[in-house]
């Protein structure tokens, strides 16, 4: 039973949806981290129980007072790759898979993440794989319609933006899986 127990603390874990990191100057709420909330609601975040211990786990990661003064304050004076390489560490994660179809305010890119963790793989949502098709297409030609249908069924044009994109992506999901579905174990057919 103790090798069981040392193999499950020591293994490294995966974190397979996750979304990028963002700078800490970012206008991105730091209690946006905790919970779906926004608007109005978000000032709530505070009275849930997630929040609060997960207040207490941070505070003592950094070493600070339980606050979220003494969070914020270590916050200020350190960089975000030293907090961001400091959490993933104390959670044993080494690999994410980072889904950046979700644009936050000065979000890391996926390079940067990778000066952050050992491995870092992409998740592509076909709807963005889908708009910058159409991007490249309506700005290449002055008649939109007949012109850019043209461009989107020719084949290289495809090909290069599959593989321009597919690179080190691992899912390919589309938004209609997450809200539709029920999520990624819909993707694949899992028996719940």
């Amino acid at each position: 039973m103790d090798e069981l127990r040392e193999a499950v603390e020591t293994a490294e874990l995966v974190d397979a949806h996750v979304h990028n990191i963002v700078a800490l100057d970012s206008s991105v709420r730091f209690l946006s981290c905790f919970s779906e909330a926004s608007g109005k609601a978000l000032s709530d975040v505070p009275s849930t129980l997630n929040f609060k211990r997960s207040l207490r786990d941070i505070a003592e990661l950094y070493g600070f007072e339980l606050s979220r003064q003494g969070v914020q304050e270590f916050r200020s004076h350190s960089d975000i790759q030293t907090i961001s390489k400091m959490c993933f560490k104390a959670a044993g994660i080494s690999t994410v898979l980072i889904d950046d179809g979700l644009m936050l305010d000065k979000m890391l890119g996926i390079e940067q993440h990778r000066d952050i963790l050992p491995f870092v793989g992409r998740i592509l949502r076909i709807e963005r794989l889908a708009e910058a098709i159409l991007d490249e297409a309506r700005s290449s030609y002055s008649y939109p319609l007949l012109k850019i249908v043209y461009k989107l069924v020719s084949r290289r044009f495809v090909q290069k933006y599959i593989i321009f994109h597919l690179k080190h992506v691992f899912l390919f999901p589309s938004v209609y899986t997450y809200m539709s579905l029920g999520g990624m174990s819909r993707m694949y057919e899992v028996e719940p």
